[in-house]
């Protein structure tokens, strides 16, 4: 649990609540309710998520449109801007697609979190089995937003392809859900170009193949790709490769949190 003198330190500027264990995810809650962030944090904090703690709205939204989290919480006790703040985070770049909670107080309010795309609506008074049931029923939604962004640090051959491009051979830097970063690019491959790619992944057999653009070049020839099409099966294979390479890289207690979650999400797939 948070404690009181870091709370007290807290107000005014924003603080970065670390869990006791290592974390799995980041979130951020906006809020200035000393007894709330006690509350939220701690439930965060069992779930092994490290929580950044805004006190006003200013603060919030400099840090969400800087950082990437996994999961956002707003009170809308900061202010009449707040339904607004939800519906920033939905044009975020960074955090469109992660799970938002609205901390209300009157049906009206509730009505507006709805209306702002709030994925889940806590009532006050809280307390902690509500908390501590929300965040339960959504962490699923919290581990497959973090497996989205995970970029795994890995080193394998990329064939990279097009008509007036002469078949290069590159190497992967990292590899996420979403693409892949290269290194050795060919000298022709510029932002917004689109290639064939085809690569290959330690523990599977099967070749990878998918069409990307180019989203980025380096002087050094790096360059970030973008996955554009993938067969079905192998965007499949490459999210449990991901999943698996994510789990190990984590402490067993938490690995085995984020097994028991990705397993009921996928089991469930209810809407958070």
């Amino acid at each position: 649990m948070v404690s009181m003198p870091v709370m007290r330190r807290s107000l005014g500027v924003r603080v970065m609540t670390l869990p006791t264990s290592p974390s799995i995810a980041h979130s951020l809650l906006a809020c200035k309710d000393p007894a709330i962030i006690e509350q939220m944090t701690g439930a965060m904090d069992r779930l092994a998520i490290a929580t950044e703690v805004c006190v006003d709205l200013a603060s919030a939204r400099k840090v969400l449109h800087s950082r990437k989290f996994d999961v956002l919480a707003i009170d809308f006790d900061l202010g009449k801007q707040a339904p607004g703040l939800l519906g920033e985070i939905r044009l975020s770049p960074s955090n469109r697609t992660a799970p938002t909670i609205a901390i209300t107080r009157t049906p009206a309010e509730l009505a507006l979190a709805y209306c702002a795309g709030s994925n889940f609506v806590l009532q006050k008074p809280l307390s902690p089995e509500l908390v501590n049931r929300m965040l339960n029923a959504g962490y699923g939604l919290v581990v497959r937003e973090r497996r989205r962004y995970f970029r795994c640090r890995v080193r394998a051959r990329v064939k990279v392809r097009r008509v007036d491009i002469r078949e290069t051979q590159c190497h992967t830097v990292n590899v996420s859900e979403g693409g892949m970063e290269i290194i050795s690019a060919p000298a022709k491959l510029v932002p917004g170009m689109r290639v064939h790619v085809e690569f290959s992944l330690p523990g599977r057999v099967a070749t990878f193949a998918a069409v990307c653009e180019t989203r980025w070049r380096n002087t050094q020839g790096r360059a970030g790709l973008r996955f554009l099409l993938m067969p079905l099966e192998q965007r499949c294979d490459l999210q449990e490769w991901l999943t698996e390479k994510l789990e190990e890289s984590l402490p067993e207690s938490v690995a085995e949190r984020f097994r028991d979650a990705s397993e009921r999400f996928r089991s469930e797939k209810k809407p958070f």
